[in-house]
């Protein structure tokens, strides 16, 4: 599994989620995230960040809502092709 290194900032005009959800989305477009990619689960990436699990999972709602990643029960969530957004 991947190991997401994202620097918030506390004094940003934007919240922790959108902070996160930008980072992610990011690294998707660029490319350094690729497609089947397994990303950290809710609570271990809010472990990671010290921020509530809610956050993070706001930030992955947007992501899922968007097509930049997809829901798998029971094994986690993957970052989706790139062909699938254009």
């Amino acid at each position: 599994m991947l190991e997401l290194t994202i620097e918030l900032k506390a004094d940003s005009s934007k919240c922790l989620y959108e902070q996160i959800y930008e980072h992610i989305r990011k690294e998707i477009k660029e490319g350094k995230l690729l497609a089947g990619e397994r990303l950290p689960s809710t609570r271990s990436l809010a472990n990671s960040l010290q921020v509530a699990r809610s956050t993070v999972e706001y930030a992955y709602e947007q992501l899922l809502s968007e097509g930049y990643i997809e829901s798998r029960p029971y094994k986690g969530y993957f970052v989706c092709p790139m062909e699938e957004l254009l």
